[in-house]
């Protein structure tokens, strides 16, 4: 049985500097989101103008996305260099990331999710209430979870490139914040406006909160995928360095 890489082969002599990749991503995100946001103060308007439903951040989660489908592609390219692979091949990891977020893009834009919640209403005529509201939260988390679940059976594969797991690990984090603040913003939504008379007396700057809070959610969305793609980025030059590396030998 042949051994397992060692983090010298899998790294090559230099290994990726994740700083170089991550740096120029989340200072681009933030100029996007910062910018974004500043419009909708100045023009007094709801961020959720912006950052809901098929505004600017949705457009850049999606393309944000494609970028994760497209370097997930490259990398099985890349490892399988030209041979036949079979779907439960170590190798094939990169195969099914690619399908799972061109998935995710195309859910952004076309909220299957959203569908899903809503058919399941109408299917069973149920009225939404404090639990079937979180349907559409639940099927969120379960893609993370079958994301993870991907890893787990890959390991294997995803070993190879010990250089990425900080920068995964970063981006399940943030994913996970997501799911909280989107559960907390929408179970029971009043509920949580009577509580923020902590914060504030007035009912309009309570609502105004709630929306802010919603916004933030979009946020750890977008920091999430480019945790990802910088992780991503380092994966593709360890994958050239194996084939390199196997080459040689």
């Amino acid at each position: 049985m042949p051994a397992a890489p060692s983090t010298a082969d899998s790294q090559g002599s230099s290994p990726p500097k994740y700083r170089s990749f991550l740096f120029p991503i989340i200072a681009f995100e933030l100029l996007v989101v910062g910018l974004t946001m500043a419009r909708a103060i100045v023009r007094e308007k709801s961020p959720m103008r912006y950052f809901g439903e098929a505004g600017i951040i949705s457009w850049l989660s999606f393309l944000q996305l494609l970028v994760l489908a497209a370097l997930s592609l490259w990398i099985f390219l890349v490892r399988k260099r030209g041979a036949p692979v079979k779907w439960t091949a170590p190798q094939s990891l990169w195969q099914w990331m690619a399908i799972g977020f061109f998935f995710l893009a195309v859910d952004e834009i076309a909220q299957i999710h959203e569908m899903v919640d809503s058919g399941f209403h109408s299917l069973f005529q149920i009225q939404e209430n404090r639990l079937t509201d979180s349907i559409d939260d639940l099927i969120v988390l379960l893609y993370g979870i079958a994301g993870g679940y991907i890893l787990y059976l890959f390991r294997q594969e995803f070993k190879r490139y010990r250089p990425a797991f900080k920068l995964v690990t970063y981006a399940f984090i943030s994913t996970a914040i997501m799911v909280v603040f989107d559960v907390f913003t929408n179970i029971d939504p009043e509920s949580n406006i009577d509580a923020f008379k902590v914060f504030f007396s007035d009912l309009e700057s309570r609502h105004a909160l709630l929306v802010w809070l919603q916004a933030t959610e979009e946020v750890f969305k977008i920091l999430a995928e480019g945790f990802f793609i910088a992780a991503f980025a380092i994966c593709l030059q360890i994958a050239r360095r194996l084939n390199r590396s196997t080459s040689a030998d």
